[in-house]
């Protein structure tokens, strides 16, 4: 009977902290971020990346909204906006724009990097680390 009460009571404490982290997430993930590494099927293509996407930025605002800007080949000026929420209690960051959604499992998120994991289709997958983008 002891066992079952501390298992109960275990359990709404680790619902309760799981739900506290939200608004901590939050915080920590407004603002500007651009792209330290990128992985494609477990491959680091961080210069392949940016070859596509120039000068990457990600910035997620306090109303849900977020913005993407980069230089498409490094010389076209992109900007994409959409919304992005938490979801699936936190453990997914979901971005909708006007053209596709894209889920991603969120593998951390402090207040200095953002790892993101989202699969591709045909057994392909991608996984991101973003740090806040720094003045200059």
């Amino acid at each position: 009977m002891v066992s079952k009460k501390l298992t109960m009571v275990f359990l709404m404490g680790a619902a309760l902290l799981l739900v506290s982290c939200l608004p901590l997430y939050e915080m920590w993930i407004q603002g500007a971020w651009e792209i330290d590494e990128y992985y494609k099927n477990g491959v680091e293509e961080t210069p392949s990346f940016y070859l596509v996407f120039g000068d990457y930025v990600i910035t997620f605002h306090p109303d849900g909204y977020f913005t993407e800007t980069y230089l498409l080949s490094n010389i076209l000026p992109i900007t994409n906006s959409g919304t992005w929420e938490f979801i699936n209690n936190a453990q997914q960051l979901s971005l909708v724009d006007q053209s596709s959604t894209r889920t991603f499992d969120i593998k951390s998120l402090t207040h200095a990097e953002m790892r993101l994991y989202r699969v591709l289709g045909e057994g392909g997958y991608e996984e991101l680390v973003l740090e806040p983008k720094t003045e200059g």
